[in-house]
């Protein structure tokens, strides 16, 4: 083995922007661990980056990371693969749309994996990371996360917190030498809308004309981590509106996000998403 080559491990891994990444990495001498629940789409994925780059190695680890003992089973599967993870990507996520009243209950699962998995997977591999005095964390994050968003109101409020909880894990990790970045995108050009709930095509519609590819939002998302930025906000457009929206008081923030979404979904009726179909 090449103990120059390190090792990457990748959440939600099995389509959009965790695959982009599995690829990237792969591309530049990473060797990769996948994870993600579909045994299949790792199996497609292992085949994809062996196909371009046959001298990588690649970890199947499929795993339902919001399960209560998900993030424990990730990190049995390296120590029994004697696998170093030197960058911990935490990508894998889903979202709810509707309104909160009526979504009830069925947001836990979408707290479980955006919230409590990311947080004992930090734990987990940054803990190890720190006893090493190196390594990397990447939380994927959205600018959706920067202001009260109704209609997406308890995704955006798990996407403040990655935000929040990964400053401040930067600054208790980085005197041991390990590195924690944030990366925000905006819209992507992904199955989210409809993996969301999101019936209306004039809301999916807007969401294309002003998404960013996820092999672009991957691309940003790899150089960030490797440069050890602490936050970045993927795509001028996403900046600019991190900013603007910043400058506004919250209450009338919260105002213009609601009727702007309110606007936008006249078309149709918002309905509980499939969770299932998340990374």
């Amino acid at each position: 083995m090449n103990d120059n080559v390190k090792t990457a491990l990748v959440t939600g891994a099995s389509q959009g922007v965790g695959r982009e990444i599995s690829l990237i990495l792969a591309g530049k001498g990473w060797d990769v661990i996948v994870v993600a629940r579909s045994v299949d789409k790792l199996a497609a994925l292992k085949k994809d980056i062996l196909q371009d780059f046959p001298d990588r190695k690649v970890y199947e680890c499929p795993c339902d990371l919001a399960s209560s003992d998900g993030p424990e089973k990730i990190m049995d599967f390296c120590t029994q693969n004697s696998l170093t993870v030197d960058l911990l990507i935490n990508n894998a996520g889903c979202g709810l749309f509707g309104e909160s009243v009526e979504l009830g209950d069925s947001v836990i699962p979408m707290l479980n994996l955006n919230v409590t998995a990311l947080t004992r997977m930090c734990a987990l591999f940054g803990k190890a990371m720190k006893e090493r005095g190196l390594g990397s964390i990447l939380n994927i994050g959205s600018i959706a996360g920067n202001q009260p968003s109704s209609y997406f109101a308890s995704y955006a409020a798990t996407k403040s917190y990655v935000f929040n909880y990964s400053l401040a894990l930067r600054h208790e990790l980085g005197q041991y030498g390990v590195n924690v970045t944030l990366v925000q995108p905006g819209y992507i050009r992904t199955a989210f809308d409809n993996q969301c709930g999101i019936t209306s095509e004039k809301y999916k519609k807007f969401s294309y004309n002003n998404g960013m590819t996820a092999r672009a939002v991957a691309k940003c998302a790899v150089k960030s981590v490797l440069a050890k930025r602490s936050y970045v906000r993927a795509g001028i457009r996403n900046k600019l509106i991190a900013f603007f929206c910043g400058m506004l008081p919250r209450n009338f923030l919260a105002w213009v996000m609601a009727n702007s979404v309110r606007n936008m979904t006249k078309d149709s009726k918002p309905q509980v998403a499939d969770t299932s179909k998340s990374n």
